[in-house]
C-alpha cells in the first residue's frame, strides 16, 4: 500500500501521524507533502514522516494564496506521478484534482461547516472521492461518497488510546502539574477562509494576561510576532511536546478553534473568542453537547471575564467536572485513527 498525504497545517500532521505510522508498520509506504506553515516541517521531522516541502504558506492575501495553489498542485502532481500513490488523503484543496489526474481515489478530510470553508467546501468536495467529517455535518450531505464518523480530529492524536500526558514535561518548564499554570493562544487568522475574521482584541489578551497571571505561570503560543509586551510569557518548548503542558493546564484561553477543540477533548478547562464562535457545528458541539468549551464574540469579552474569574474562583472542581464531561464525550465518539485504518483498509486495495 503507497498512501500519498497532503499535510498543509500543524494539526493536519497530528490528524494523520497515527494512520501513517500504523501503514508503515504493516509494511507500506506512506510520503507528506508539506509546505512551510507554522512547525509543519518541524513536527514531520519529529515524528519520522517522510516529506517533500512543496510550498510556502502565503500570508499575503487571497490573489497570492491563489499563485501558491496552483504553483503546489503542479508541484504535487509531479510528486504524486513519481510516488505513484494508491490513494492520496489529506485536508487540502489539490488532492482531488490530482487524483483525477493520475486515477487514483483522493480523501478530503473536514471538520468545519461548508458556510465557514465555502472555497474549500465548492472547489474540493465536488472532485475528491469521498468526504469525511464528523458526524455532526452529516446534515450537509454529499452522498453517497461523504463518510462520517462519531468524533473530531483532536481523537486522531489526543485519544487515551495514543495519548498519555507526561507530567515531565511541564516539569521541564519548571513547571508543577500539580499547581496551576495557563495557556493564552493567539493564532494568525490569514488562511482564506479568515477573510474578514477577527479573534482576541488586543485589550482583552492584556486583561487575561492580568488576571491569570495573578494565580499562576501563564504561557503564551503564538503563530503572530508577539508585542514586546507578551514576549517574557513565549511558549519555550518544541511543537511536540505542546499537548503535553495543554493536558495539565489549568485553563487555556484564546482565538484558536483547533486549540479549544484540543484543550476540550483532552478535559482542560477552556475558552475562545473569535468571530466563528456559533457558527462552526463540531465546536457548537462540543460545548452545547458536552460542556468542554465556551466560546465568545470578540464583543463579548466583558462575559468572557467573568467566566474566568467564576473558574479562577473554583479551580479544583472545575477541572475534575471537565473530565467527567470528558467521559461522557470519549463514551460516545471513536478512536478517528483507528477508524482511518479501517476505512482504508477496506476502500483501498493492498
Amino acid at each position: 500500500m503507497r498512501l500519498l498525504f497532503d499535510l498543509g497545517h500543524p494539526a493536519h500532521v497530528h490528524l494523520f501521524r497515527h494512520v501513517i505510522d500504523r501503514i508503515r508498520d504493516e509494511g507500506g509506504q506512506a510520503l507528506a507533502a508539506t509546505r512551510f506553515k507554522d512547525v509543519t516541517v518541524n513536527l514531520c521531522h519529529a515524528y519520522n514522516i517522510p516529506q517533500i516541502v512543496l510550498s510556502r504558506a502565503n500570508t499575503g492575501g487571497f490573489f497570492p494564496g491563489c499563485c501558491e495553489f496552483f504553483i503546489r498542485t503542479l508541484k504535487l502532481l509531479k510528486m504524486a506521478r513519481k510516488f505513484r500513490p494508491d490513494a492520496l488523503l489529506g485536508t487540502s484543496m489539490s488532492i482531488g484534482l490530482v487524483g483525477r489526474v493520475i486515477g487514483r481515489p483522493s480523501f478530503v478530510f473536514g471538520e468545519d461547516d461548508a458556510d465557514v470553508v465555502p472555497l474549500f467546501a465548492k472547489t474540493v468536495y465536488p472532485v475528491c472521492n469521498y468526504v469525511v467529517t464528523p458526524q455532526c455535518l452529516k446534515h450537509e450531505n454529499y452522498g453517497a461518497k461523504h463518510l462520517c464518523y462519531p468524533g473530531y480530529h483532536e481523537l486522531a492524536y489526543l485519544h487515551p488510546d495514543h495519548f498519555s500526558p507526561d507530567p515531565d514535561v511541564p516539569r521541564f518548564l519548571g513547571l508543577e502539574p500539580e499547581k496551576p499554570y495557563f495557556l493564552l493562544r493567539l493564532v494568525s487568522l490569514k488562511a482564506h477562509h479568515d477573510v474578514h475574521a477577527s479573534g482576541l482584541p488586543i485589550e482583552a489578551a492584556r486583561r487575561i494576561v492580568e488576571l491569570l497571571g495573578k494565580r499562576g505561570r501563564l504561557l503564551i503560543v503564538a503563530e503572530r510576532r508577539l508585542r514586546e509586551e507578551f514576549r517574557q510569557y513565549q511558549f519555550p518548548l518544541p511543537p511536540e511536546k505542546f499537548h503535553h503542558v495543554l493536558a495539565f493546564a489549568s485553563m487555556c484561553i484564546g482565538d484558536s478553534q483547533t486549540v479549544a477543540a484540543e484543550a476540550a477533548v483532552l478535559g482542560v478547562p477552556n475558552l475562545r473568542c473569535n468571530s466563528f464562535v456559533g457558527r462552526i457545528t463540531y465546536l457548537e458541539e462540543l460545548e452545547k453537547t458536552f460542556g468542554l468549551t465556551k466560546g465568545f464574540l470578540p464583543g463579548q469579552t466583558q462575559a468572557m471575564f467573568e467566566t474566568v474569574a467564576t473558574w479562577l474562583g473554583n479551580l479544583a472542581h472545575v477541572k475534575h467536572d471537565m473530565q467527567v464531561r470528558r467521559k461522557k464525550m470519549l463514551d460516545k465518539t471513536v478512536n478517528l485513527a483507528q477508524w482511518q485504518w479501517q476505512l482504508i483498509s477496506r476502500t483501498i486495495a493492498p
